[in-house]
């Protein structure tokens, strides 16, 4: 399977493009976390917190850095399970054109007037435009002309 293939999701999305596939981030939050646990911080969190407001939330930033490791999408939409949080293992698009026996969203005659792909267009500018480029130059040479994964990115 080639990489455009591999990486393109069945909605037109470049999973490389998305925060929950980026290795990096999450080997940083392991790494913090495993560090803050290493040297007790805990107990330095509580200390400063006599002092400084912020450190009484260090439990809610613990839980946060526990609960964005779960955002991370072990693989493509493709291939193997689908996590809880980062690629959503109940994706309506995904179920939709398993059943449909097709390729992806592309190959849908609907895909312009779809209600399951309309709430993540608002997120994911490009998602249109990538399904526009996925059917005019195929799945091989599409990747160069793809939109805006998310609201803030270039």
């Amino acid at each position: 399977m080639n990489e455009n293939r591999k990486y393109t999701a069945y909605c037109g999305l470049y999973c490389k493009d998305c925060i929950p596939s980026n290795s990096e981030l999450f080997t940083l939050i392991d790494k913090l976390a495993d560090l803050l646990d290493n040297l007790g911080f805990e107990h330095y969190a509580k200390f400063k917190s006599m002092r400084i407001q912020e450190f009484h939330n260090y439990e809610t930033f613990r839980r946060l850095l526990t609960e964005m490791k779960k955002l991370k999408c072990e693989t493509n939409c493709f291939e193997g399970p689908i996590s809880e949080y980062g690629c959503n293992k109940n994706c309506e698009m995904r179920k939709c054109a398993i059943e449909k026996g097709i390729e992806g969203c592309w190959d849908c005659k609907d895909y312009k007037i779809c209600k399951k792909l309309e709430m993540h267009k608002n997120f994911h500018p490009g998602m249109e435009n990538n399904l526009d480029m996925i059917k005019e130059f195929g799945l091989d040479n599409w990747l160069d002309k793809k939109g805006r994964h998310y609201k803030w990115s270039e």
